[in-house]
C-alpha cells in the first residue's frame, strides 16, 4: 500500500509545494493531492522518480517508517527562526518545523543506544533561576543572564571553544542548509532538549559565534515564546534581546573595555583587527559594543562605519578567511563510536529510516565519507560495551 503520508511529510520538509513537486515528476497536482490524502498507488517509474528526487529509498513510500512520529516531538512556536526578511512565508517555516523534527527524530535514534548523562544545562538554569528569578528589569536580566552563563559555560576560556563548550553544556547543534536570507534557529523539544541549527552558507566564524550567543539567548531566555505568534513589532523586540545577549557573552564589558582602550586609532577598522584574533567577532560588533560602552565616541563612531562602506568590509573583513571555522562535532563523534564498536552499522540507520546517505548529508549533515567507511561491516559481537550502551531491548 502507498503511504500518502510519508510522501507528504518529505515533501514539506524538502520546500516543495503540491504543484511545484508535480512539475517536477511531470504529472498532475490532482495526482499529487490523491497520493497524499488518498494514498493512491502511483505508477512504479513515479515511485523510483520520487525516490530519486528525494534521496530516498522506493521502499520509503510503501513502508511505515520506525521511529516515525516526528510531528510530534517539537512545539511549532517554539522556534526560534531567525532570517532577514521577516515576512518569511508558511511554506518556509513548515520546511524548517519539518526539518526540525526530522533532525530530533535522527537524533533520538543515535541516543537511545547511549546512557546520556544529566544535561549540564539545566544546572546553569538553575543557577539563573536562583540568583535572578525576581528580576523583572528585561534589559539587566538579559546581561545578568549571559554574564552567568558566559562564567559556566566557557569558564575563563576564549570564544574559540564556544561551539564546543555548548555541545558539552548538552545543546545538540546541527551546521546544514538552511536558506539564503536564514542565519540559524533554534528550539527546545517536547521532552525539553536544546537544539541549534547552524546555516553553513557564510563560513565566517565571526559570524558563527554570534548565530551560536544569539541561538543561546534564545534558549536560555526566551523559553516560554511562542515565536510564530508575536507581532512584528514583539519580534524585533525578542531579536534586540537575542542581540543583547550576544553582545554581552562574546564581550563582557571589563574585559572587552580594557582591551578595546589599548587600541590607538578607535574609529580605524584595520585597528580593531588587533583584538579581534583573540575574541573572534567582528570588528563591527565590537565597534556597535565599543559605542554602547561609552569607550568610542559619536564622530569616531560614524568614521568607522564611513571607513566600513568604503573598505568594502561589510561582507568580508580581515582575517576572516584565516581564523577557523568551528564546525559541531558530537553527532558524527556519536555515529563513529557506534560504528567502531559494531552496536548500529551505516545500513542499519539507511534501512531503519528508508533513505540515501545524500538525504541525510541534506537534513542531518552526517559524515558522508564516514558511512562510507563503515558501510559494508557486519556487526561482530553484541552489547561490546555495556557499560556505556543500552542496546539489550532494541535487540
Amino acid at each position: 500500500m502507498f503511504i500518502g503520508e510519508n510522501l507528504e511529510n518529505i515533501r514539506i520538509l524538502s520546500g516543495y509545494s503540491r504543484k511545484e513537486l508535480a512539475d517536477k515528476i511531470n504529472i498532475s497536482e490532482q495526482a499529487i493531492w490523491q497520493y497524499e490524502t488518498k494514498n493512491m498507488m502511483p505508477e512504479i517509474n513515479k515511485i523510483h522518480q520520487l525516490a530519486k528526487l528525494f534521496h530516498v529509498k522506493t521502499a520509503y513510500f510503501i513502508s511505515e517508517i520506525k521511529d516515525n512520529n516526528h510531528n510530534e516531538l517539537v512545539n511549532k512556536h517554539a522556534i526560534a527562526f531567525r532570517a532577514k526578511n521577516q515576512q518569511i512565508s508558511i511554506k518556509l517555516l513548515n520546511k524548517q518545523y519539518y526539518q526540525a523534527n526530522y533532525i530530533v527524530m535522527f537524533t533520538n535514534y543515535i541516543f537511545k543506544y547511549l546512557k546520556l548523562p544529566q544535561l549540564e544545562i539545566f544546572n546553569l538554569l538553575k543557577i539563573i533561576d536562583s540568583e535572578l528569578g525576581q528580576i523583572e528589569e528585561k534589559k539587566y536580566f538579559i546581561k545578568q543572564t549571559a554574564r552567568i552563563a558566559r562564567e559556566v559555560i566557557l569558564n575563563n576560556k576564549q570564544n574559540s571553544e564556544l561551539l564546543f563548550s555548548l555541545e558539552q553544556l548538552g545543546i545538540v547543534i546541527y551546521e546544514k542548509n538552511i536558506d539564503n536570507d536564514a542565519d540559524a534557529y533554534s528550539f527546545w523539544t517536547k521532552n525539553d532538549m536544546p537544539y541549534i541549527v547552524l546555516g553553513n552558507s557564510k563560513g565566517i566564524t565571526a559570524r558563527r559565534h554570534f548565530d551560536l550567543a544569539h541561538e543561546l539567548g534564545h534558549i536560555l531566555c526566551h523559553r516560554q515564546i511562542q515565536f510564530d505568534m508575536l507581532s512584528n513589532e514583539e519580534h524585533k523586540i525578542i531579536e534586540q534581546e537575542a542581540d543583547l545577549f550576544a553582545a554581552e557573552f562574546l564581550l563582557p564589558a571589563i574585559e572587552f573595555k580594557e582591551d578595546f582602550n589599548k587600541i590607538t586609532k578607535k574609529s580605524n577598522p584595520d585597528y580593531l583587527t588587533m583584538i579581534k584574533e583573540k575574541w573572534q567577532v567582528s570588528i563591527q560588533a565590537m565597534a556597535m559594543r565599543a559605542y554602547y560602552l561609552g569607550v568610542m565616541s559619536n564622530s569616531q563612531y560614524r568614521y568607522f562605519w564611513a571607513s566600513i562602506n568604503k573598505k568594502g568590509y561589510k561582507k568580508l573583513e580581515p582575517l576572516d578567511e584565516d581564523i577557523k571555522l568551528p564546525r559541531p562535532v558530537k553527532i558524527n563523534s556519536l555515529l563513529k563510536l557506534l560504528f567502531s564498536e559494531n552496536i548500529i552499522t551505516p545500513n542499519n540507520i539507511l534501512d531503519t529510516f528508508k533513505v540515501e546517505t545524500k538525504f541525510l548529508k541534506d537534513i542531518c549533515n552526517i559524515d558522508v565519507n564516514l558511512f562510507l567507511k563503515y558501510m559494508n561491516k557486519e556487526i561482530q559481537e553484541e552489547n561490546i560495551i555495556s557499560n556505556y550502551f543500552n542496546i539489550d531491548k532494541y535487540r
